[in-house]
């Protein structure tokens, strides 16, 4: 087939699709190639073998949304492209092809339709793994039209920019699982947040960090990316971005609860509500920064917090020498107690240990150890101003089976510990036992019990300045 250019437009991704007029005078659409590769490689060959296949084998969707099948592979001019049957709302959609936000109710309209592909495919599995922005164009009236989702997967990896199809793939794939409703409805939510707010809800950077944020992470709220987003579609766009694919709703589910945003006229947000999420964005977004950084410095650093650790202790072994004990034959056992906890506090490993016997309290001594060391580190690596180990409420008393010979006491407690960007905070109840040990008390047992625990968000340094200053 001979082709002759007609006329040539680019959408907003920087995708071009052209005019062409055969011999016989009848119009159709041409998609460049664009491929990355040389006409003379090898696997520019195989490449277009494979194309060829898929073309002969168009896919069959029972669904309302038009779907663009490609006729085959020909030659205009000196580049190779995709052919497909002239089609006017095709051609005059295409310059919005791929622009920076879609009003919400056109992310409605293309939800239902691409749900009305899974719903359509019931059980059997998609021909495709899943949905990605770059195949859909908006065809006007609400309307959308989806180009051939296998063509465009197989090409992305030789076109400009597309290693980031990749990324539209949900966590349980990533980590080795098998593509299910739930992992098309997950690509659904990035294909969503992407038309609806221009970006995508996961740090585009290295693709390290992308894949191992989609692991860990949930993605934020749309609405600190696009504040018009209202809070019901927001809500099943994190419906069906959550990590865990059993907390995602299924196909039907999700287009019942679309059709009655739609029906309530819920899709945009009020004024009010688009006031509130603008002005909290930023805020939102360095706390999801600072929390992905402390991440990967600890990656950066925990195998040096580890050799250090083992230094620490070989240091500490070799400076117990420098330390000055304050047990004496006349220090009373309530003393011996108090010295302990004073140890703890303070994370002084070598206090602490004094006060107990031989083997005991081991918990406490590894404890103490390994949190001095990261202490230091993370307020090496992070300038952390805000506490790291707090031990409060101390009360000591004696128990109710005190014996002058054998002295027992009680104490209750509660430690906070900072961890990551939260705060451990346990209530302990602790009971010890001191016995004479070359004339000068010891605890000679340690029974200590977390009655209860819970997390709780810790300050980040800006807010602990700003309390240190009220």
């Amino acid at each position: 087939m001979r082709l002759s250019l007609k006329a040539t437009q680019t959408g907003v991704d920087g995708a071009a699709l052209s005019v062409v007029i055969d011999e016989q005078g009848n119009n159709y659409l041409f998609e460049p190639l664009n491929l990355t590769l040389l006409a003379k490689e090898k696997i520019h060959l195989e490449l277009l073998r494979e194309l060829r296949q898929l073309v002969t084998n168009p896919l069959t969707f029972d669904t309302k949304m038009k779907v663009y099948y490609y006729h085959g592979i020909e030659k205009c001019g000196t580049e190779y492209g995709l052919l497909l049957d002239y089609d006017e709302g095709l051609w005059t959609g295409w310059p919005e092809k791929g622009r920076a936000v879609t009003p919400p109710a056109e992310i409605a309209a293309l939800a239902e339709g691409l749900l009305g592909i899974l719903v359509a495919a019931g059980e059997e599995q998609l021909p495709f793994t899943g949905f990605h922005p770059g195949d859909l164009v908006p065809l006007g009236s609400g309307r959308w039209g989806i180009l051939d989702p296998r063509v465009q997967r197989l090409l992305a990896p030789y076109r400009s920019g597309g290693e980031q199809r990749d990324f539209y793939t949900a966590p349980e794939v990533i980590d080795g699982g098998q593509w299910t409703e739930a992992a098309y409805l997950y690509t659904l939510g990035l294909t969503l947040y992407r038309l609806g707010t221009g970006k995508f809800p996961f740090p585009l950077e290295k693709r390290q960090v992308t894949l191992t944020a989609m692991l860990r992470e949930e993605a934020p709220d749309p609405r600190y990316d696009q504040p018009q987003i209202g809070a019901e579609l927001a809500a099943i766009m994190k419906k069906l971005l959550k990590k865990n694919p059993q907390q995602r709703p299924d196909a039907r589910s999700c287009a019942a609860a679309l059709a009655q945003a739609v029906n309530k006229g819920t899709l945009e947000a009020t004024p009010d509500e688009a006031a509130l999420f603008q002005m909290e964005a930023e805020a939102v977004k360095a706390k999801a920064t600072r929390k992905r950084q402390w991440y990967w410095r600890w990656q950066w650093y925990r195998w040096p917090l580890v050799i250090l650790v083992v230094l620490l202790g070989s240091f500490l072994l070799l400076s117990r020498g420098g330390y000055e004990e304050q047990i004496t034959s006349s220090t009373p056992p309530l003393e011996v107690v108090a010295l302990f906890y004073d140890g703890l506090a303070r994370l002084d490993s070598l206090q602490l240990e004094e006060p107990l016997d031989k083997g005991v309290g081991k918990e406490f001594t590894n404890m103490v150890s390994v949190l001095h060391v990261t202490y230091k580190v993370r307020q090496a690596y992070e300038l952390m101003e805000i506490p790291f180990f707090q031990l409060e409420d101390l009360t000591i008393d004696t128990a109710a089976d005190f014996n002058p010979e054998v002295p027992m006491y009680n104490a209750s407690y509660r430690l906070q510990l900072l961890e990551g960007d939260q705060y451990v905070e346990q209530e302990r109840r602790d009971r010890l036992v001191l016995e004479k040990r070359k004339k000068k008390w010891r605890i000679t047992r340690l029974d200590s019990a977390v009655l209860t625990e819970e997390r709780v968000p810790a300050p980040t340094n800006d807010e602990a300045g700003t309390i240190l200053s009220d």
